[in-house]
């Protein structure tokens, strides 16, 4: 009896650590309705429900800052009324989805970072490939890079 009940209980956590990496795994189409800033946009779902993202690792200018609106205009320009596909990693405390942004298979988290549009969100996101891309944007001096002392936006929030 006990070998049952055991058996049932490593199913059941089992089954709950896989519900868990699904979610944090999922994917979402839709279509991008609106661009918030940046790193945030609105899209909407086939079963036309309109999901808040926040696009993880990278972040961008904010409103009142330098290169807010090249920054926010770049993300219009890969992804506004386009069809996207969104690999979610999670949510943050604004209870926004955080995905990894696909348009035609390309990966806009990381395009956004490479064109010097937004930097690589290190606090919260540990890719070397967004790394190598920001380092890369940073030489080359592209986008937000061209400016004499750019303010990471993290440093912008604190004033």
């Amino acid at each position: 009896m006990r070998l049952i009940f055991f058996t049932c209980l490593l199913f059941i956590n089992c089954a709950e650590g896989q519900n868990t990496f699904e979610l944090n795994n999922a994917t979402q189409t839709g279509t991008v309705v609106k661009i918030i800033d940046g790193d945030t946009f609105d899209l909407l779902t086939k079963e036309k429900n309109t999901i808040r993202v926040r696009m993880n690792g990278i972040d961008c200018p904010e409103r009142k800052q330098d290169f807010y609106k090249v920054s926010k205009d770049a993300l219009v320009a890969y992804i506004f009324q386009k069809e996207v596909k969104l690999i979610i990693t999670g949510r943050d405390r604004n209870k926004r989805t955080i995905a990894i942004v696909f348009c035609n298979e390309e990966n806009i988290n990381l395009a956004m970072i490479r064109n010097g549009y937004a930097w690589h969100y290190k606090k919260y996101s540990a890719d070397t490939n967004f790394a190598k891309a920001e380092e890369q944007a940073r030489i080359d001096k592209k986008g937000l890079w061209k400016m004499n002392k750019p303010v990471a936006p993290w440093e912008f929030r604190k004033k």
